[in-house]
């Protein structure tokens, strides 16, 4: 069984490995889906910077009429331009000016076609330093009114080495910080990953193998009152259970055991003690009578008498430990049959009836009218309710009050078997079916063998019941036997 449980063990260990890298294969997956997420992060982030309107407006040029024109033109933002000595126009679709913003330093107030064409050809690198303005021209469309915006600015603020080529070194620097803050963050999360899957797999494996390993240990050193203990939901704490249950019944197999051994060396002295007591009364009367010593009629038939009692007591003792034997042998089976188990408890009341009139007994009897179909062996079963009958006639005084009732509930056959006698030993109940256990020491000299009530359990528990010794308030005594 123990390296049964150890190849179970091994197997689960192979599975948990198995689990073991399969997380391993998850967690690399997890890292490398943060690595991933973390980058694309970062690009999102430096992507939105770049789109972002701060980042246009700083890059592109602000004197630029497609950037700044809106079908509102009263509300276009020319701050920058009016700052820097240029100023905004407005033509209307016949390339008149219809509004101005700023102040305007020259005297035009209309455009021809070719002119206005000609300053949207204009290219940043086709500029001439004679140049008197820097032109910048958009068509838009204001209350489905086709109109043009004209920026002017000076050529001496606006140079082109500079404002044309902008230079985005703020925002490089920006975007550094943004990758150095996600290479930051990622060996941050990557170092803290490794060392809690590192704390965890220790915790989780590591210190469960030890303490696996040290209980096995000690078990193998015959110490079987072993239990391993730690907090584990996986497949240790299966083993860990598994263990537990294996070392929990290991411990009481060899306590059962010892048990057993110690029972088989008393229930031999017994034995010994039981048949020495009669077989030396009878070798010493039947020795008297033999050898003439007696010569009274009277006293010849008193010894006679005295051998008799005490061979009928050694048969007695002798078919009851044969028949204990044979009950305690786990290929013996009873013979089952179908009867009315109501009125076979009847019967047997009916037997010892005159018995307990004589001795004056108060019985009091409860048994259904309803019959009670069960399957048993009746031999047997009549022995076992007889043992218990016999030793509440034997041991208890005159006048005693005894109670037999039966009931029948939910499939469950209840036989209740009670007196408020002289008791049993409180010392003795836990062991009382134990075989050549007596309820108390005047039953040594009462012709009690010890075995009744042990082949009564006995044959109880071949048929699948229980029998239990109760106490009540009315009762001292209270067999129960279930079915």
């Amino acid at each position: 069984m123990f390296f049964e449980i150890l190849k179970n063990l091994r197997k689960k260990f192979k599975r948990l490995y198995i689990t073991m890298f399969k997380n391993y294969i998850i967690f690399v997956f997890l890292m490398l889906l943060v690595l991933s997420g973390t980058i694309g992060f970062m690009i999102f982030s430096i992507g939105k910077m770049v789109s972002s309107e701060d980042y246009i407006k700083d890059t592109q040029k602000f004197f630029m009429a497609s950037k700044i024109v809106k079908s509102d033109y009263k509300k276009i933002d020319a701050s920058k331009i009016v700052a820097s000595k240029g100023w905004v126009e407005i033509l209307n679709s016949n390339k008149k000016v219809i509004y101005v913003i700023g102040t305007k330093k020259d005297k035009v107030t209309s455009y021809t076609e070719n002119e206005l064409l000609n300053f949207m050809d204009l290219s940043y690198n086709n500029l001439k330093s004679g140049t008197s303005y820097f032109y910048s021209v958009t068509a838009f469309n204001s209350n489905g009114e086709d109109l043009y915006c004209i920026v002017k600015v000076p050529p001496g603020i606006v140079t082109l080495n500079v404002d044309i080529a902008p230079s985005p070194d703020k925002y490089i620097k920006k975007a550094a910080i943004y990758i150095l803050v996600g290479i930051f963050i990622i060996i941050v999360f990557l170092t803290v990953s490794v060392f809690l899957y590192a704390y965890l797999t220790t915790k989780k494996v590591v210190m469960p193998l030890k303490k696996i390993l040290q209980g096995i240990k000690r078990m193998t050193e015959e110490d079987y009152s072993t239990r391993i203990n730690f907090n584990a939901e996986n497949k240790f704490g299966e083993i860990r259970d598994a263990f537990n249950f294996m070392a929990e019944k290991i411990e009481a197999s060899i306590f059962e055991r010892n048990r057993m051994e110690n029972l088989k060396q008393q229930l031999l002295s017994d034995i010994s003690h039981d048949l020495k007591t009669p077989l030396t009364s009878i070798m010493g009367y039947s020795k008297a009578l033999n050898d003439g010593v007696v010569e009274n009629d009277k006293k010849i038939k008193q010894y006679l008498n005295i051998i008799y009692n005490k061979s009928k007591r050694t048969v007695s003792l002798i078919e009851n430990l044969h028949e204990f034997t044979k009950l305690d042998n786990s290929k013996f089976l009873i013979s089952k049959e179908e009867c009315d188990f109501c009125e076979f408890v009847r019967e047997i009341v009916s037997e010892y009836y005159n018995e307990f009139e004589e001795k004056n007994f108060e019985l009091e009897i409860n048994l259904p009218e309803d019959e009670i179909i069960y399957e048993f062996d009746k031999v047997e079963m009549e022995r076992a309710i007889s043992n218990i009958i016999s030793n509440i006639l034997k041991y208890n005084e005159v006048g005693t009050k005894a109670k037999i009732e039966l009931t029948y509930d939910n499939s469950k056959i209840q036989l209740i078997i009670a007196d408020d006698g002289v008791g049993i030993d409180e010392s003795l109940k836990e062991n009382i079916f134990e075989p050549f256990v007596r309820g108390d020491k005047s039953r040594y000299t009462k012709g009690g063998t010890g075995l009744g009530l042990s082949i009564a359990n006995k044959i109880v528990q071949k048929h699948g019941g229980t029998l239990t010794l109760e106490k009540c308030k009315k009762y001292k005594t209270v067999f129960r036997l279930k079915l």
